[in-house]
């Protein structure tokens, strides 16, 4: 609800400015569990991999909003404190939002930037569905690399951990005591190891025809281009007709002594 609210505040706010500084598309990944069953090396979850949608919005060639909705599992089995086996296996639900800055300056469907490298922080909420763990605050940190890859896909590569701020996360809370902690503390972690795809649906510059028109109606004027038909068309001079005014008419006599346009008809030149 917290992500579909942001996308229909985007939309009627600035309705053109979101089409044309946004994109959508989906991500997949593979979730690690990092906590008490697994204290130092992270246990993956390759099937079913973590899936949803993401909407992108680009503030500029350097700054985006990113919005998330992904289903994912966590699960993993081990010895804990004690030598007590233990496992898990739950499922959730997660929203999150992420800025991203890009090193290099970047645009979706942009032939001059072909990739950048970026760094990515936010904030998230994940829903447990089925299983032992639970409905957790998150905050998300990591990079990727982002690259174009044609005229509207755009794709990438993404790491991010995650830290959590509940110990229940495997439903094992904190076995060996307060003295016993994990390589990351007491509260359990995880990360997502992923790719993604986005899709451009309106591109701006390329298919606006009111965007084309002025700027070709600007373009020309600020050359003074004259062999441009629009421009001769609307910067005739006023006496002579002609499309510049540094055109003068060839066949058209001059007064004498003046440069004020052609002599009217039946005047003759004195002869001196």
């Amino acid at each position: 609800m917290f992500l579909l609210f942001i996308i229909t505040l985007l939309g009627f706010t600035s309705p053109a400015s979101g089409q044309r500084n946004s994109d959508i598309g989906i991500m997949t990944a593979v979730p690690w569990y990092l906590g008490d069953i697994a204290p130092f090396t992270p246990q993956p979850v390759l099937l079913p991999p973590a899936i949803g949608p993401i909407l992108r919005y680009n503030f500029d060639m350097r700054h985006a909003l990113k919005f998330q909705a992904s289903f994912y599992d966590l699960a993993a089995s081990g010895e804990i404190f004690g030598g007590t086996e233990a496992e898990f296996h739950s499922s959730f639900v997660d929203l999150g939002l992420n800025f991203e800055f890009n090193w290099w300056p970047y645009k979706t469907a942009h032939q001059k930037t072909k990739y950048s490298p970026y760094v990515a922080a936010g904030v998230g909420y994940s829903i447990d569905r089925l299983g032992e763990g639970k409905s957790h605050v998150y905050l998300p940190f990591g990079g990727g690399l982002k690259a174009n890859l044609g005229k509207r896909l755009s794709g990438g590569i993404e790491v991010t951990m995650r830290k959590t701020f509940t110990d229940l996360l495997d439903g094992v809370e904190n076995p060996g005591g307060e003295t016993v902690q994990t390589a990351v503390g007491n509260n359990d972690w995880y990360m997502f190891t992923g790719i993604f795809l986005t899709y451009k649906f309106f591109n701006y510059l390329n298919e606006c025809p009111t965007y084309q028109e002025k700027s070709y109606r600007l373009k020309s004027d600020s050359k003074r281009n004259k062999s441009d038909t629009w421009f001769r068309m609307s910067k005739k001079h006023p006496l002579t007709g002609v499309g510049s005014r540094n055109d003068k008419p060839s066949s058209a006599k001059r007064r004498p002594g003046t440069d004020k346009g052609p002599m009217p008809a039946g005047h003759k030149t004195a002869k001196k």
